[in-house]
């Protein structure tokens, strides 16, 4: 069949359609084919209406359906559900078994308050495969995402009297960053949607082969959200505001109010409560001159849930009284807008007197050598006595043109000399392969014997006796400038006899090579024979370092 003509729908609104399905079925060696053309339609009035016929080109005829003849009676409610709920469908073709929401908890706060987003899908279609295609980007928010399962919990939700299955996408809390009107970004979600067609009814292999499902790519979208974001108030604002907003408690203490001068004491301020704890900076102290403050230790204890971001933020202040003496550490205020108020409010610490007595003057000269009191009179008055031991000069006496002062002068340029002819040595011997692989010999022997020791501590037998083999030949090898591929017993213990070596002692060498080979391939239970032939390894290699030096 071809040139497929639909059928008129006066009365009629077409919300979907025309959609296509194609199937296929195999019977007795023969093949059929079955195209259908489905639409959704709704009628808002009641009456009788009627369905013209639909028309395709087969055989060089023409082919209609048969009319068909609908009565529509009351049912204001149900119409009007399923109109609603096909408001809330995007128009990318989404239809409406899948659409995406996306809610908040409020529309209208103030700058810096907390606002929980969700973003969930609701779905009646089978979803084969899914992926969030777009994230929000949600501009002029600060942001902390709710922690999700890497697999969405699926669950039952009724919207306007439907029911359907949903899954949270994503949870954040969003804390807008400016005043007036903020958008939520929408989110977009694309999946594959799976329906069956006709001849769906078909088992076995020939059924499934030729598809009895249609597979529908699908990209759904939530819409944006407006946010009407008030101004803090300014009529009646602290001067130590900094921006928290929220709910909160405000505490501090310290750990000892006696020490010695030049001891440290610790005074911590704690917020908790609900809000953007983030975003809080520490409190300001007002310190005596004589009391030295460190930049606080921030210890964060927050948890970011569906309701909002909560715990607790601490501020551990280091402070050291350089002198003995009484000292007032003034009270820490701190100031939030609380969003339920809606007015601004201001905890304010107890103040703390330090007991300072008189500590260990070595360490006070360690640490600090001029008391702050007394720096305004460096340079117009007294400076302190000098108690160290100092050095009287001769009279007369003079350093320049001294027998000292021409060595020192002369000593750069012998130094110079000196560097020349090293870096003139050492590009020479680099330019010598030989002499290098002959240096190295031992240096790489030791590396590969080190890989060795950490194969014998994990009690590998099998690896320590082949890293030992390949020490021991890769040693021969640059030393006698000649490839391990190359090498042999006796070609190692001719090389040696021409070196000078006697024959004990190149006999040491290749026994050793035996045994290594020997229990390479024939392993023992014999206890300490690893530790043995790692020291006669080490041992046979300084000693064939020190005859080989020719």
């Amino acid at each position: 069949g071809s040139s497929f003509r639909g059928p008129s729908f006066p009365g009629f609104r077409i919300l979907s359609g025309p959609n296509q399905s194609t199937s296929m079925q195999y019977t007795n060696g023969n093949i059929s084919q079955q195209i259908s053309f489905s639409y959704i339609l709704l009628v808002q009035k009641e009456g009788a209406y009627e369905i013209a016929s639909a028309s395709i080109q087969s055989g060089g005829k023409k082919i209609s359906s048969e009319t068909i003849k609908v009565n529509v009676g009351k049912g204001g409610s149900a119409a009007s559900r399923n109109n609603s709920q096909q408001k809330k469908v995007s128009a990318k073709g989404n239809s409406s078994n899948v659409f995406m929401q996306a809610k908040v908890n409020k529309r209208k706060v103030y700058q810096g308050e907390q606002i929980t987003l969700v973003y969930t899908i609701y779905f009646k279609a089978n979803i084969v495969a899914n992926e969030v295609s777009k994230l929000p980007a949600l501009n002029g928010f600060w942001t902390q995402d709710v922690e999700m399962p890497q697999q969405a919990k699926v669950y039952n939700a009724t919207v306007d009297g439907i029911r359907y299955q949903a899954a949270d996408l994503k949870k954040t809390v969003i804390f807008p960053q400016r005043s007036g009107k903020l958008e939520v970004d929408p989110m977009e979600f694309k999946c594959v949607i799976r329906t069956q067609v006709s001849g769906g009814n078909q088992r076995g292999f020939f059924g499934n082969f030729f598809g009895n499902y249609k597979d529908q790519e699908m990209v759904v979208k939530s819409k944006a959200i407006s946010i009407e974001v008030l101004p803090l108030p300014t009529a009646g604002k602290p001067k130590n505001f900094t921006g928290a907003v929220g709910t909160f408690s405000f505490i501090t203490k310290i750990d000892k109010e006696k020490l010695k001068a030049n001891e440290a004491v610790t005074l911590i301020s704690k917020i908790s409560g609900n809000g953007n704890l983030k975003l809080i900076d520490p409190p300001v102290l007002d310190l005596p001159p004589d009391v030295e403050s460190y930049d606080p230790k921030i210890i964060d204890k927050i948890s970011t849930k569906s309701t909002g971001v909560s715990g607790s933020k601490s501020f551990e202040y280091l402070l050291v009284p350089r002198h003995a003496g009484e000292y007032d550490i003034p009270s820490v205020s701190f100031s939030y807008f609380d969003t339920k108020k809606k007015r601004y409010i201001t905890h304010q610490s107890p103040a703390y007197k330090l007991f300072v007595e008189k500590g260990d003057e070595q360490a006070t000269a360690a640490v600090s050598t001029i008391a702050k009191e007394d720096l305004k009179y460096i340079g117009s008055d007294i400076l302190f006595i000098k108690t160290l031991p100092f050095e009287l000069s001769q009279i007369g006496s003079s350093f320049f043109l001294s027998t000292f002062f021409w060595c020192l002068y002369l000593l750069p340029f012998f130094l110079f000399v000196l560097f020349a002819m090293l870096v003139r040595k050492y590009r020479s011997d680099s330019q010598n392969s030989v002499l290098m692989k002959h240096k190295r010999a031992t240096k790489l022997a030791r590396k590969r014997l080190k890989s060795a020791s950490l194969y014998m501590k994990e009690d590998n037998r099998t690896q320590f006796f082949e890293e030992t083999l390949k020490s021991l030949w890769g040693y021969v090898g640059d030393k006698l400038n000649v490839s391990v591929a190359e090498l042999s017993k006796d070609s190692v213990r001719t090389s040696f006899q021409k070196k000078g070596l006697t024959n004990e002692q190149v006999s040491e060498f290749i026994d050793l090579l035996d045994k290594c080979e020997f229990a390479r391939f024939a392993p023992s239970n014999e206890e300490g024979e690893m530790d043995e032939v790692y020291n006669n390894s080490v041992v046979v290699i300084e000693k064939m370092e020190s005859l080989l030096k020719s």
